[in-house]
């Protein structure tokens, strides 16, 4: 569930806006619209506030406890790829982290030679093939495509089942915020400078997955 522009962020400074088939753009531009007016008026401020007055270890224990949370997401995604042993290493961090890491806000599971390694539900749709469908702009999350947008829905309706839905939204605020303090201030400067800022978040986030998605790569290099 995190944050998708964290997809793309490393390839924004320096991706180039390319064309891409998007047959969905009039719908997509206006959401992205609709996510810019959000940033600037709700979670810009809000990230300003969280990253002016939440110390740093404090942000960082934050972060950590939400990376644990999603390991389980991890682990299951991991073996329904066929990954059985980045799966065990989910598993056991998660183990590790929400006992001696006192429910994942230390990272314990690191310094004892088990290193955070996520998967997604959408990467194993990726191993398995899948085409990702039209690019789609997602209202507060940003870049995804269908693939992936409906592994994301998939992923939630599974957690609401396992802790229930008012955790997930109170989970996925929580992640909003941290994640776009983090990006903000990378993200104002793709606004300030990028001639068209949708395409740039479309071309970025359409790369990062044909980098790490070979069903992806293989359609990306047909085109």
């Amino acid at each position: 569930m995190r944050l998708h522009t964290l997809l793309v962020i490393g390839l924004l400074a320096a991706a180039p806006a390319q064309a891409a088939d998007d047959p969905l753009e009039a719908v997509n531009r206006r959401v992205h619209a609709l996510n810019q007016v959000l940033h600037s008026h709700v979670f810009g401020p809000a990230a300003a506030l969280y990253r002016t007055h939440t110390p740093a270890g404090v942000q960082q224990g934050i972060g950590n406890a939400i990376a644990n949370i999603a390991e389980p997401v991890t682990a299951i995604s991991a073996a329904l790829a066929g990954e059985f042993g980045q799966a065990g290493n989910a598993a056991a961090r998660f183990a590790i982290n929400t006992t001696l890491g006192l429910g994942g806000v230390r990272d314990a599971a690191e310094a004892m030679g088990y290193p955070r390694a996520p998967m997604t539900l959408s990467d194993a749709l990726c191993r398995w093939g899948v085409p990702s469908g039209p690019f789609l702009m997602l209202p507060l999350l940003g870049p995804s495509t269908l693939r992936d947008a409906s592994a994301l829905v998939a992923t939630s309706t599974a957690l609401a089942q396992g802790i229930g839905g008012d955790a997930v939204v109170a989970l996925g605020l929580t992640e909003q915020l941290h994640d776009y303090a983090e990006l903000h201030p990378s993200l104002e400067r793709i606004g300030a400078e990028s001639l068209d800022p949708y395409a740039t978040y479309r071309s970025a986030y359409l790369q990062r997955r044909a980098a790490s998605c070979p069903a992806d790569a293989a359609a990306a290099s047909e085109d």
